[in-house]
Formats: C-alpha cells, structure tokens, sequence
C-alpha cells in the first residue's frame, strides 16, 4: 500500500514563526503605531534568541511596518493623516500615467503574466506572499511603462504602499475588492483602452486611500466605487 499521497505536516522554520507572529501583532494592533521593539525584550516575550528576532525585524523594515534605528531597536511604523493623503495624491497620478504607458507597450506576454500575478494573488492564503504578488503586479506594469524617473518617484512611496498593503492583505473583503479591481486593470489593458485603464486604476488607489483611511482610525469600512464588470 502507498503512503505517497498522505500529507506532509507542514513545519516552519523558527525565524519565520517570529516574523509571523510580530507581523500579526503589528497589523492587528496589538503592538501600536510608535512602540518601540528592542530585540533582547521581544526575544525574551517569545522565548527565543535574539537571532530570529533580528531576522523578523529586518523583513518588516522591508515591508515598510518597521523603521529600524540603529543601535535602538524598532519603531512600529506610524504615518500622519497628512502623509497618508500626500502619498496617495502623488501615486494616483503616478499609478494612472504607468497604467497609461503600459497599455500602449505591453506585448501578449506581460498581459499573460498580468492575469496570471492577479489569479495567482486571489489563490494564495498566505499574507506575505499576497503582499509580494500585488507588489509584483505594479511592478510589471512600471516594467512596461519603461519610465525610469516614473519608477524612481514611485519607489519614493513605497513605505507608505508596502505597510498599507500589508494592512489590506488581512482583511477577506478589501482582499476581494483588489482582485476585481486588478482584473478591470488588466481587461482594459488587454483592450488596448488607455483611457478605460487609467480610471481603473485611480478608482484601484482611491479605493485603497479610502480603506486605510478606514482602516487606521477604526472607523467603519467605507463606501467602494465599484468598477465596471469585465
């Protein structure tokens, strides 16, 4: 009798597990906005060394949820209302002229790879790898748009974007919100419609502003323009 198709018990590494689970704590409000981390005190918390602890630091730097000072720990990263509006107002307009300059370039292997970045985004259960996929998915569209000083001012933005990504990929709804929202982007792409396109995305980011807006005063979820179906 084969054992092949029994299931393997899936086993994480314990630099993984730390990182999940300060990740959780942060998105979740557990540990708010402005709380310092030191890696001896977090190690000690989780009853481990401070090796892992450092590890998980260094991704969520990365991932914009952390700002690491040197030789004091983390600061949980915390943005002023007037931040959050000044970085969407710029990538509004930054995101629609890329989308713009992506439909007039991309070939029938970057939409191939679009619709597969955002299938592959509403299949995955994993909170991190979402956040890297949505990434990507911007990414390829900048790749297309072929504008280095475009890319350049984007990534200006992008601990703002990255720690409001992270935000969005915890909740089932805005989750389902961004996938048809990417899927509107990518069909009037495919159509070659700049200017259908281009709405797309800036109803995409305002929809995004409007959550995390939401999101980070614990106000009730807001009203979502809807786009046209594909």
């Amino acid at each position: 009798m084969s054992i092949n198709k029994i299931k393997s018990v899936g086993r994480q590494p314990l630099n993984v597990v730390v990182y999940e689970h300060i990740k959780t704590a942060i998105i979740e409000g557990d540990i708010e906005p402005g709380t310092r981390l030191t890696e001896t005190k977090v190690s000690e918390q989780m009853n481990v060394s401070t090796t892992p602890v450092r590890e998980a630091f260094r991704r969520l730097a990365s991932e914009g949820l952390v700002k690491i000072i040197p030789w004091r720990g983390a600061i949980v990263q915390e943005f002023t209302d007037t931040e959050i509006t000044e970085v969407y107002q710029c990538r509004e307009s930054l995101e629609m002229l890329a989308v713009e300059l992506a439909t007039e370039q991309i070939d029938a292997e970057g939409i191939r790879k679009l619709y597969a970045l955002v299938e592959q985004s509403n299949e995955t259960t994993d909170f991190t790898k979402y956040v890297d996929i949505n990434s990507e998915i911007h990414n390829t569209l900048l790749h297309y748009a072929n504008n280095r000083t475009l890319n350049n001012l984007l990534s200006q933005l992008n601990d703002v974007i990255y720690h409001n990504r992270n935000l969005s990929s915890y909740s089932d709804v805005r989750r389902a919100e961004i996938h048809e929202e990417h899927l509107q982007i990518v069909s009037s792409i495919e159509k070659r419609d700049k200017t259908a396109a281009s709405e797309a995305m800036r109803i995409h980011v305002n929809n995004g502003f409007e959550y995390i807006k939401a999101r980070l005063t614990k106000n009730e979820q807001p009203k979502i323009q809807k786009p046209d179906s594909v």
